[in-house]
């Protein structure tokens, strides 16, 4: 039928009016589906709006699972092949079950801005644990013209229904104050994703050199630049052989980097020569489990940097587009502040690893660890979980 459809005539005409009734459909959904009670223990959890088991949503699902406590769980999910805990219910975002589910559930679980026309009602709790902690990038109202009208709408919206943040250290917390629109309470507990962290290595490290097929005492780099919303790619060259190299001269040892590119790019357009030393880490369905398995990290922008400083780990910052980000967006810090080797060519980047020092590292870093005042303790998912027991107790 779908096929006959597509060859037909109409197809053209019914591929522009089938969006505006499908919206229409869903919007009325939303109206009819305000009418029913909500049920105070169900949650319904979103990575994306739509994505696949992973990022901050996913630990604290598995925190109530591991605790058993006796709520309905959903995942939103539009992604196929995903793996679940039979646990989890799938629903499809932008559905009619999507649209019931949510309105009839105690709790919304989020990482990310909700792009889809919603109603909340007062005795829903939305629960926003944003996808990153602190890194270099302004955010939100702090990126000024970096950001769309329409993006800047649907953010102001969005937060006015917001009734928790999530944060890990003190200066995340004056970021989100600043750039969020949201003057609401924030739980300073740390990133439930960063949990992992806290766990014991040996076995993570164990499992991601296994997954790769690597010697159990090979060093891992992991390359996580973030995504530019003009979709450019060439701030992405890294000479990734240049610094292998120079990371077994510096440090001994076997290194393999893991490239690990931002789910908005696509690595399709992106022309990697892989090889048994440069591995394509993109597909692999939990970033989190690779950086807590790494031994260094080169990034731009990404928080993970900021996680690798914390961690006490080596981090590198590399970012050819500078300057040119700076305009755009802007950043929270200025480079000297961070404890870290900088770089914006590739030859500055191998010099970073060939000259990094311990000593210095770890006098640049004490100052900066005194200005974040960083809550991760390996328990930010068990914190959210009570906050949803207590949050039902006194909804009885």
């Amino acid at each position: 039928m779908i096929n006959w459809l597509r060859k037909s005539p109409l197809y053209p005409i019914l591929a522009k009016v089938y969006p505006t009734l499908y919206k229409g459909l869903i919007w009325w959904a939303w109206q009819v589906c305000y009418l029913f009670p909500v049920e105070a223990h169900k949650i319904v959890f979103s990575n994306f709006n739509g994505g696949g088991f992973g990022d901050n949503t996913r630990y604290i699902a598995q925190e109530c699972i591991r605790q058993k406590i006796p709520y309905k769980l959903f995942w939103v999910c539009e992604k196929p092949g995903c793996t679940f805990p039979p646990q989890l219910t799938i629903i499809r975002p932008n559905t009619l079950s999507f649209v019931y589910h949510m309105s009839t559930a105690g709790f919304w679980v989020d990482n990310t801005r909700k792009l889809y026309y919603f109603k909340k009602k007062s005795t829903q709790t939305y629960i926003h644990t944003w996808h990153a902690g602190p890194g270099m990038k302004k955010i939100e109202r702090d990126a000024g013209t970096g950001l769309s009208e329409a993006y800047i709408a649907y953010a102001k919206r969005d937060s006015k229904n917001i009734d928790l943040l999530l944060s890990n250290c003190r200066f995340w917390t004056k970021c989100f104050q600043s750039c969020f629109w949201y003057d609401g309470p924030i739980l300073e507990k740390g990133i439930p994703k960063n949990d992992l962290y806290f766990q014991e290595m040996a076995p993570i490290r164990k499992k991601i050199r296994h997954y790769y097929q690597l010697p159990s005492n090979v060093n891992l780099v992991l390359y996580v630049p973030t995504w530019r919303e003009n979709r450019k790619l060439h701030v992405y060259h890294l000479d990734f052989e240049g610094c292998l190299d120079a990371f077994e001269k510096r440090f001994g040892g076997q290194w393999v980097m893991l490239v690990r590119l931002h789910p908005n790019v696509n690595a399709a357009d992106f022309d990697i020569c892989y090889t048994k030393r440069v591995l394509n880490a993109s597909p692999y369905d939990n970033a989190q489990e690779l950086l807590a398995a790494g031994d260094a990290v080169i990034t731009d922008y990404s928080s993970c940097g900021f996680d690798y400083i914390q961690l006490n780990r080596l981090s590198f910052f590399y970012a050819e587009d500078y300057e040119e980000m700076k305009h755009d967006k802007g950043y929270y810090l200025e480079l000297d502040e961070l404890p870290v080797p900088k770089a914006f060519t590739n030859q500055q980047m191998m010099q970073n690893i060939l000259d990094f020092s311990y000593e210095t590292y770890q006098k640049k870093r004490v100052p900066f660890m005194e200005m974040m005042q960083y809550y991760d303790d390996g328990h930010a998912s068990e914190a959210v979980v009570q906050y949803i027991v207590s949050k039902s107790k006194e909804a009885r």
